[in-house]
């Protein structure tokens, strides 16, 4: 049952939550987060009648524990979203904010799992709900994990990595929309002249390339279809096609890894990007 919850949180959380939405909490934090938990309530209601409608033998007192449950639900997820945004202000650094991100979800994910087995545990009990990561449950259990996991790899991962790589970024920003990459290697020639004498001439060669950037957040959109397409390929039995896709993605910045320091920045990006989604299309794979 938990799983359907699990899918409306994080439909709440990424798909419904909108950049405008996020700016809304910098002036109107408390205002912002109300309407954040109410979202939340609403889609969480939405998986109850799910429920009722996968379940037939659920009983107008199991919608009523539901009721109270999405009610605890909403109350835990207000208190830990305000304490997320109280110590985001005292924790600056990345490592801080991507750690902080993942306790977030973390206590979200076990703030469901426990109200929910404390309110239905008399027809679900814990460890059946889990059943849904081996393949034994209904398909509308299948269905709202598989949602969960492509949710966690398009928005869920894009928000994390998007954290964690804010620092990790080339600096070469000349005007908004052309960026310029620099370049400089040094040559040392030596010749010998007739009389035997050795002569050394040193070269330094600085080269710039300018560019217009791509349209805003087409990163973000490849790196989902990146792990999106990870996650298929693992879920159909297909590894062996994870080569020809970064090959692929490969190709369209090639003349940039010229430059060190975005190399570095696309290789650990990349890496990441791919590491996730390998590991959720493993979990998508079992689920079916």
């Amino acid at each position: 049952m938990w799983i359907y919850f699990y899918a409306a949180h994080l439909l709440g959380e990424f798909i419904f939550q909108s950049d405008q939405f996020i700016e809304q909490r910098k002036n109107k934090p408390i205002a912002t987060l109300i309407k954040h938990v109410a979202i939340h309530a609403l889609l969480m209601g939405m998986a109850s009648l799910v429920i009722a409608f996968a379940n037939p033998s659920v009983t107008s007192a199991t919608l009523r524990s539901l009721g109270q449950a999405i009610f605890l639900i909403s109350i835990s997820h207000y208190v830990i979203d305000y304490g997320k945004m109280k110590l985001s202000k005292k924790m600056n650094r990345v490592s801080s904010q991507a750690l902080l991100f993942l306790i977030d979800q973390i206590l979200h994910f076990l703030s469901i799992i426990f109200v929910l087995h404390y309110f239905t545990t008399s027809e679900w009990s814990f460890m059946d709900n889990i059943q849904v990561f081996y393949g034994d449950f209904g398909i509308y259990e299948k269905i709202a994990a598989t949602i969960c996991v492509f949710i966690l790899a398009t928005y869920g991962a894009g928000y994390f990595l998007g954290i964690l790589l804010q620092n990790m970024a080339p600096n070469n920003e000349l005007q908004e929309g052309i960026y310029r990459l620099s370049d400089e290697k040094t040559e040392v020639k030596t010749k010998y002249e007739s009389d035997g004498k050795k002569e050394t001439e040193i070269i330094t060669i600085k080269t710039e390339q300018y560019f217009h950037d791509s349209p805003a957040k087409i990163g973000q959109i490849i790196g989902m279809l990146e792990r999106t397409l990870i996650v298929i390929l693992m879920m159909i039995d297909l590894p062996q096609g994870l080569a020809f896709l970064a090959a692929l993605k490969t190709l369209t910045r090639f003349k940039q890894f010229e430059h060190k320091q975005f190399a570095e920045y696309y290789l650990i990006g990349t890496l990441s990007s791919a590491m996730i989604g390998i590991l959720l299309g493993i979990v998508a794979s079992n689920i079916w």
